[in-house]
Order: C-alpha cells, then structure tokens, then sequence
C-alpha cells in the first residue's frame, strides 16, 4: 500500500499558463486535479515529481527491493510489523539506501516480520541545497511540467465538465480540492503520453 504523508508543492502554478491570472483558485485547483493523475502513488506516471513524504507498507523479501515512486531522497525509517499489529522501528544501521533501493544488511532479523512499513521523501529536489544525508535527484524534467501546463490548456480549450468538487469546507480555511472526471483524464493521458513516455515507470 502506498500513501502520501506530506503532499507536494505545486511543481506548475497559475503563472505557468498563458492568459491565467497569478492567483486564479480555479485554475490552480484544475492544475493540482491534472498533477495529481500523474504524480505520486495516485498518478499513473509511476514516479515522483514533486518533493513528497511516502509510506509503502508491504513485505520486503528479498535483500535488494526498489522504492515505488522514484526518485527517491531519503529513507527516513523503516518499520517493522508483526503478525498482531505491534510495530517496531528498525535499527537504521540494518539497512541502506542505494539509489532508489533499499539494501537489507545480511543478518538483519526484522526481515521475517509480517510486513514493512518504509517512510521516505521522493521527488526532484533541485540541482543543488539537499539536506545532510539526502540524494539530489536533480530538477522536475521540464517535459512533465510542460505536461501539465498542455493538459489543463487542452482541458479549457475542449471546455470538458473536468472537475468534481471532492472537499468544500467552509468553515476554517474554507478548503477545496476536486477529482476529475474519467473524460478528463482520458484526455490527459493522451495529451501526455509522448511527452512522458520515456519518463513512465512500468512495475
């Protein structure tokens, strides 16, 4: 199971789009609805674009696993789970991190417990300024973000019903989020598929 713990931060934002308005909620909502079909756990790019925090919550079996949604940053810990639920976080000194792998050290006895829990930072962080102990991984490849700017613009140029409203709280921070709809991210897909092909990740 994979999950986002901290989410990203918009790797286009209204500003990228020719004719926007810098501080169109509308249209920063459609670009995080188009972002989030491609990005992370959620999207079908089966990588990680934007800086974010994932959980993936399986069975580590083999001594030498790569992480889903790479690249990745940094493993920030690794939880055991045993067969009653307990959890126990590993000795950091029991395993390493290797490109986009985690690498089990010989001998390490937390191997045979039921499932794994593994928490680390995936994205593009940038050419330079990574944090003690973290992988640059370089700057989000322009093509994807050229994917986005080209899938919401064909998105507002077909004028496709493309968003649902998923979250409407008005009270506090007043926050909305919306999904799109399944002819939206046909129309995504295919707008994308060239210009992301050689960035896929198949698993």
């Amino acid at each position: 199971m994979l999950r986002v713990v901290v989410p990203p931060q918009p790797i286009v934002t209204p500003a990228d789009i020719a004719g926007v308005a810098v501080g169109d909620a509308a249209e920063a909502a459609l670009i995080a609805a188009v972002t989030e079909e491609i990005d992370g756990p959620s999207g079908w790019l089966g990588r990680a674009l934007g800086v974010q925090t994932i959980e993936w919550t399986d069975w580590i079996g083999c001594r030498r696993t790569t992480l889903p949604c790479r690249p990745i940053i940094k493993i920030e810990n690794v939880t055991a789970i045993d067969c009653d639920g307990g959890e126990q976080v590993v000795d950091p000194s029991t395993y390493r991190q290797e490109g986009d792998c985690i690498v089990v050290a010989h001998g390490a006895g937390w191997v045979t417990s039921n499932r794994h829990r593994i928490r680390y930072k995936a994205g593009y962080n940038g050419t330079s300024g990574a944090a003690a102990g973290e992988q640059q991984t370089g700057a989000v490849p322009e093509r994807a973000r050229q994917a986005i700017i080209l899938s919401v613009q064909h998105l507002r140029s077909l004028q496709v019903e493309s968003l649902y409203l998923k979250v409407d709280e008005v009270e506090g921070v007043g926050r909305k989020e919306f999904t799109l709809s399944e002819v939206a991210s046909k129309v995504i897909e295919r707008t994308c598929e060239r210009l992301l092909s050689t960035l896929r990740v198949y698993s």
